[in-house]
């Protein structure tokens, strides 16, 4: 692994663990929707028939869980989530064998716990899928009904798009990895009912897609990949993927956030390299663009204004840069003499500029807040707190108001804010968590839908190996 990477994974491990330690990280409850969000895994066997079903309804930050499964021996059976949406042959960790279900993964581990224990302990102990037992009556049916906080349908506890398996035997809620429980009798994978959403799946085995921008006159969405900075250009219409460059051009190993100007051109955000990669639409480097030489620089995210220039946000230095139409950078706003404050991880992040070119919104991943710079004045406001973990910034502006999408990575949803008509004050209205979103980072607009990169960086910053394809998802405005 580069060490531009390494350097953006410890910033972000500084950033989220409280979150995974201690559930900091949770998404801020709203009023209750008129319908409940809510899932279905239907239960099948090795062969593939479906023998069963579970229904997972969403109360408060836990969910309510029904399960009825036919065709099992009388007694108990150990239940668990676990941590992929394939139920397919793989290899089981404790058995180290291809077993029906393997491909399900272990059990599904927010809290990082290692630990199999009982479904009482909080994940930070065991792991967040353990479940009650499945109680099986002398006809084969089994039966299950509970409530639980341990997961969830959103939030970093989400299992949307993971599984549900049903073991052979009962689990003694002590014994690693799976409490001897037995064979994998039924699995169902967990999926979100009633939504529509569209996938561009990315080739490689180490993509980690951090940023994303759209060409609309070339029908074309950028992804970049913050492991190893390689582009890639997808066709909108067909999800056909190319590689737009290759990682490492001139010295550039990671691409984070991404923005295309009025010219076409793709503009990159550099990371711990410090830069600004400036591409043309046949996929050159037109310019590389330096920062000031520092032990610790981050350049996390740009956006094209309507002013002409491009304005650019480090994380670890408390300043936000300029790039002129000349492309000259310069240092544009010492941070130090506003009332934004650095701490320790990752600070200022996702950046936008609203159209009437007056001001700048940029968002603090490590304090959840919003704030606004008037580009005439320089002026600094707060306008929200709140936004834990919130990452890449868009921005729809419309006759009907002015709202902020902001994708808050380790809380794992897509949240809605509503803007006042002066950008200064800003309420959350609701969250999305999809069909189970990995560690979103960046969003883009795509002919009226929203993109997000799923970009995965919390596994990597774990050493847990990633979901693969990496994808980017495709949803309608809500």
């Amino acid at each position: 692994m580069k060490l531009q990477t390494k350097r953006y994974l410890a910033l972000g491990a500084l950033a989220l663990g409280a979150a995974v330690a201690g559930g900091a990280g949770a998404p801020m409850p709203l009023a209750p929707a008129s319908t409940p969000l809510s899932a279905t895994a239907a239960m099948r066997d090795p062969a593939g028939q479906v023998l069963g079903t579970a229904r997972f309804v969403q109360q408060g930050m836990g969910v309510q869980v029904t399960v009825e499964v036919r065709g099992l021996t009388p007694g108990q059976h150990g239940m668990h989530v676990h941590e992929y949406g394939r139920c397919t042959p793989g290899v089981d960790e404790a058995t180290n064998t291809v077993v029906p279900f393997g491909g399900a993964g272990g059990h599904f581990d927010p809290g990082l716990s290692k630990n199999h224990d009982d479904p009482q302990a909080p994940n930070k102990y065991g792991h967040g899928g353990d479940a009650p037992m499945l109680n099986v009556g002398a006809d084969g049916v089994g039966r299950a009904s509970f409530t639980t906080d341990k997961f969830s349908l959103t939030g970093m506890n989400g299992v949307l798009n993971r599984t549900l398996v049903v073991h052979a035997r009962p689990d003694d809620y002590k014994t690693d990895p799976a409490g001897m429980s037995g064979a994998r009798e039924r699995c169902g994978v967990i999926v979100r009912d009633g939504l529509t959403t569209r996938d561009y799946g990315l080739p490689g085995a180490q993509d980690f897609p951090e940023g994303v921008a759209y060409d609309a006159r070339r029908g074309v969405i950028y992804t970049g990949s913050a492991v190893n900075g390689t582009v890639y250009a997808i066709n909108a219409a067909t999800g056909a993927v190319s590689k737009f460059q290759e990682g490492g051009a001139l010295g550039r190993q990671a691409a984070l956030g991404l923005k295309v100007d009025a010219q076409g051109r793709l503009w990159i955000a550099g990371g711990a390299q410090g830069t600004v990669s400036i591409l043309t639409p046949d996929g050159m480097t037109l310019k590389v663009l330096e920062t000031p030489k520092s032990p610790n620089p981050y350049i996390n995210d740009l956006t094209p204004a309507a002013d002409g220039n491009v304005y650019v946000t480090d994380s670890t230095r408390p300043v936000i840069f300029r790039v002129d139409r000349n492309l000259n950078l310069t240092e544009w706003l010492d941070l130090a003499n506003t009332p934004i404050r650095y701490g320790p991880g990752v600070n200022l992040n996702g950046i936008t500029a609203t159209p009437d070119g007056r001001y700048l919104l940029a968002m603090q991943l490590n304090t959840g807040e919003l704030w606004r710079i008037d580009l005439r004045t320089k002026a600094v406001r707060r306008v929200m707190t709140g936004l834990t973990n919130g990452d890449g910034l868009l921005l729809d502006v419309s006759p009907a108001g002015r709202t902020l999408y902001v994708a808050r990575n380790k809380d794992q949803v897509v949240s809605k804010v509503s803007l006042s008509a002066d950008y200064g004050t800003g309420q959350l209205v609701a969250e999305e968590p999809l069909r189970g979103l990995r560690f979103p980072a960046t969003l883009a607009m795509v002919e009226g839908d929203l993109v997000v990169t799923q970009a995965q960086l919390d596994r990597s910053m774990a050493g847990i190996p990633p979901e693969t394809p990496f994808r980017l998802t495709r949803f309608g405005k809500f």
